[in-house]
């Protein structure tokens, strides 16, 4: 994972635990308890969690898909034979 998506991970929970904890506080004295205010003062958090969350897995589409353009541009590494490399070193040493 990079930079950008474990930092907006932990932002994420951060953001749930304040709503959690917010949510238990309940409502300061000088707002009125209507049901907008309500759901304006408590689930701001939560819609910055979300946010968050979409976010992080935005950046995480893109990087798994550079990563995959990148594995197919790539050329394919033959693998190495040892046999052969040594065979070459010897006839070069018989020359």
């Amino acid at each position: 994972m990079s930079k950008k998506e474990i930092l907006l991970l932990f932002a994420a929970i951060g953001f749930i635990i304040m709503w959690i904890l917010d949510l238990r506080a309940g409502l300061p004295a000088g707002l009125e308890p209507t049901f907008w205010n309500k759901i304006f003062y408590h689930y701001s958090f939560l819609m910055f969690a979300m946010v968050c969350l979409f976010y992080f897995q935005y950046t995480k589409q893109v990087r798994l898909k550079k990563e995959e353009e990148e594995a197919k541009n790539k050329p394919a590494e033959k693998p190495k034979d040892d046999k052969q490399a040594q065979r070459k070193a010897l006839m070069k040493g018989k020359k």
